[in-house]
């Protein structure tokens, strides 16, 4: 995920809503009880991350029973630390690549990471190129699929935005169920009057052994999660609160 947010309020991960606001709203969702799916996962990453926050134990658990995953990895995250040099952003490329190994290793998560290399931040400012070209590398990974994960469309962050509308689009033309994920809406949006569409929110039910080895994978971010250069981390302690409470949301079809 990115520390940069547009068109929603607090878009500031240390200003924003607390894990502890939203605990009431995720206990009373019903349980996501049929789980993995029968066929192969797609998984729709705007940055490097993103799937081990909102979706790592639930990855873990699909990868345990030898559910093919693919993950269909939209940027390599380079504008996360906005501060840097053009070398400085190659090299934090190559960083978070290697933490994203790292990663999905202490998560035991087996999956196919697919690059696509496209401007971290892009769909801030060509939302209609940046969303074509993610198109037409998403539609061959599809094919069998038997269902796609992808961040909700309404999540607040551009490239989170746009890879929901584009998921919609591809699972639609390839009849595929679409579930969708939030991550930055936990920090903007307001417990009391949610803009996520918890009528057809379902939580997946960790047990401990999953939620340790997600809190694992999470941990593994290191250029995301601990403060660098003088600059507070990318994804402070607080924010990171939403991603390690024992469920994980999402929106289900319908």
């Amino acid at each position: 995920s990115e520390g940069f947010v547009t068109g929603r309020d607090p878009i500031d991960p240390v200003a924003g809503r607390t894990a502890a606001q939203w605990n009431g709203l995720v206990d009373g969702l019903s349980a996501l009880t049929v789980w993995p799916p029968v066929g192969p996962i797609v998984l729709v990453a705007p940055h490097p991350d993103d799937e081990l926050l909102a979706t790592g134990a639930t990855l873990a658990a699909a990868s345990d029973a030898g559910t093919e995953i693919r993950v269909a990895a939209a940027t390599d995250g380079e504008m996360s630390h906005p501060h840097l040099s053009d070398g400085g952003r190659r090299h934090l490329v190559e960083r978070r690549l290697a933490e994203t190994d790292r990663a999905y290793e202490a998560a035991g998560i087996v999956a196919t990471r697919m690059r696509f290399s496209l401007p971290d931040f892009g769909a801030a400012t060509d939302a209609d190129v940046w969303g074509e070209r993610l198109a037409k590398c998403l539609a061959p990974l599809v094919d069998g699929a038997a269902v796609i994960l992808a961040p909700w469309e309404g999540d607040g962050h551009p490239d989170h935005d746009v890879c929901g509308l584009v998921a919609a689009t591809v699972a639609a033309s390839a009849d595929v169920p679409l579930i969708s994920f939030p991550v930055w809406s936990w920090n903007w949006d307001r417990p009391d009057a949610p803009a996520i569409p918890f009528q057809r929110a379902a939580r997946f039910d960790l047990d401990g052994g999953l939620l340790a080895r997600k809190q694992a994978g999470i941990a593994a971010y290191a250029s995301q999660i601990h403060a660098e250069d003088g600059n507070r981390p990318v994804l402070p302690a607080d924010f990171l609160a939403h991603f390690t409470r024992p469920a994980e949301v999402f929106l289900i079809p319908g």
